[in-house]
């Protein structure tokens, strides 16, 4: 496993296996929606996943902000199930830094491909 792989897409079996976080292996027709969460860093591993959540300011002006340590991950919402999580920083990243972004833009890049599968659920929904 490559040590930044979080999670695996298997377009095959139409799987998603997440390796940090909610450990698993889950259905494409399963996922219904997705988006991208910041979990606050000191809580990590000593709570529910994702239940201590930062919001995260566009502008870069403030330096409480700039120097909250958080994990970003993403959260999965499963038909009739509870939501998954999936964590992309793999240490506590500083608000707008450069691993930030980095982090950032993986999960923006995760969240559009579980978007499109989540289009393809409804839209078969739809039709059924």
């Amino acid at each position: 496993m490559n040590p930044r792989q979080d999670i695996l897409f298997d377009p095959q079996n139409q799987t998603i296996q997440i390796f940090d976080g909610s450990i698993g292996t889950y259905t494409y027709k399963d996922i219904i929606k997705s988006q991208i969460l910041y979990e606050h860093a000191p809580y990590k591993g000593k709570s529910k996943m994702f239940s201590h959540r930062v919001l995260i300011s566009t502008f870069n002006n403030s330096l409480f902000i700039e120097m909250k340590k958080v994990y970003i991950g993403i959260e999965i919402k499963l038909l009739n199930k509870d939501p998954v999580y999936v964590y992309i920083s793999k240490e506590p990243v500083i608000q707008h830094n450069q691993q930030f972004k980095e982090d950032l833009k993986r999960a923006k890049q995760i969240v559009q491909k579980l978007k499109k599968i989540a289009q393809k659920n409804q839209e078969s929904h739809s039709t059924s």
